[in-house]
């Protein structure tokens, strides 16, 4: 497999451990927004809101 992917073996073991490190976070993301009380929510909606108009000022278009 090392050789199919042009890599070494610790290549080919990292990078399943990386996915699964990454899918472990979102995972505690997601259970963690389902564990938020109304008033959580609407704090994170909010302030989500604040952001995106923060991103669309402009400032990025050159």
């Amino acid at each position: 497999m090392a050789e199919q992917r042009r890599t070494t073996m610790v290549g080919v073991v990292t990078d399943p451990v990386h996915l699964l490190g990454r899918d472990e976070w979102w995972s505690l993301v997601w259970n963690s927004f389902d564990e938020m009380t109304p008033a959580e929510v609407a704090e994170y909606r909010a302030e989500s809101r604040l952001w995106d108009a923060a991103s669309a000022d402009g400032l990025d278009e050159r």
